[in-house]
């Protein structure tokens, strides 16, 4: 068998020069080594190649992994020509291949610097949604709905922290996580709003049963008929069995209707100013150093009221409430 001189061996290695796949060969006299080299080759070019790789790339290796089992073949065969010859092909084969994927890794690198870079700053959204957020607190703090806004804060916090250091990709994506916890908020504020809205309406039906209430008791001393007591204590019924707004709302129409029907208005007026002066002493019972004995003489004022109204003596009821206004108005004074 021919063999292949120490001093070719050498320069056929020098002439491939894949970057590194050849650069410790030692020269020997044994042709064998010239299928080592390439395997060594072969399987560095493996390791780097992946189902992602372009379809370029792997027929490339295809071609180099077919000059490869060439080279063996012809060793096997002791053609020293054919082997040099598969050696040379595959080794170019394979220099090629590396050449391809360095760019190709430079190229990624340089395109992921050049997208962080052109991300934008994200100040002005940023300063959007604080603005928004702080209308949500206001809301809040207007309605008196105990909602958390600890996690809004941190959030803001973390993203100026990231912009004042360049990390704008980041920001953007805790301005993300912000959007997401308004979303939250919102839907808190809103059940809240529900809720205190469903217990507004409740407070009011009570209220205004405890005007029907008289108005019942007015109309039996009063000679009404009979059928429509029992209309007005069929409204008074529903409506005290009414546990929504829209429910609320519904009945007490009815009973507006009912009293409008039968001309049972006429106290209409003075059940309205009863309930504003409700109002003005739950007001005063709030503020600091209010004569509390003065509020209480009040309140026995109104109930004395409420039961005029009860007895259908409007001129009467009508008067201490005017007193009971003034009355009020001076108490308000003293706090001044």
């Amino acid at each position: 068998m021919k063999t292949i001189t120490t001093f070719a061996l050498l320069l056929l290695v020098a002439s491939i020069g894949l970057g590194g796949i050849t650069n410790s060969a030692s020269a020997q006299d044994d042709p064998a080594i010239l299928l080592k080299l390439a395997k060594r080759a072969q399987d560095q070019i493996s390791n780097q190649i992946s189902e992602n790789s372009p379809d370029k790339i792997k027929r490339m290796f295809n071609q180099g992994v077919h000059h490869v089992e060439s080279l063996e073949k012809a060793i096997r065969a002791d053609d020293v020509e054919s082997a040099k010859e598969h050696f040379l092909s595959a080794m170019k084969v394979f220099k090629e291949i590396s050449r391809n994927l360095s760019a190709s890794d430079s190229v990624s690198q340089a395109e992921s610097t050049a997208a962080a870079t052109d991300v934008r700053n994200p100040t002005s959204d940023l300063k959007r949604l604080f603005a928004y957020v702080e209308s949500l607190k206001n809301i809040a703090k207007k309605h008196d709905a105990a909602i958390d806004f600890s996690t809004l804060d941190r959030l803001f916090t973390t993203a100026i922290q990231q912009i004042r250091s360049n990390e704008y990709q980041l920001a953007f994506e805790t301005l993300h996580e912000i959007k997401q916890e308004v979303i939250e908020v919102k839907k808190e504020l809103r059940d809240k709003a529900s809720q205190q809205e469903s217990e507004r309406a409740k407070h009011y039906a009570q209220k205004y049963l405890e005007q029907l209430d008289r108005l019942i008791e007015h109309a039996k001393k009063q000679g009404v008929s009979a059928e429509i007591i029992e209309k007005l204590e069929t409204a008074k019924e529903n409506l005290s069995s009414a546990d929504n707004p829209a429910e609320i709302v519904k009945e007490i129409r009815k009973i507006m209707s009912i009293k409008d029907q039968f001309e049972l208005t006429k106290n209409d007026r003075l059940e309205s100013r009863v309930l504003q002066v409700e109002k003005i002493i739950s007001r005063l019972a709030q503020v600091d150093g209010v004569d509390t004995d003065l509020l209480e003489d009040a309140r026995s004022t109104l109930q004395s009221i409420k039961n005029l109204l009860a007895d259908g003596e409007f001129d009467e009821a009508n008067q201490q409430l005017r007193d009971l206004a003034n009355q009020l108005k001076e108490i308000k004074n003293s706090t001044r």
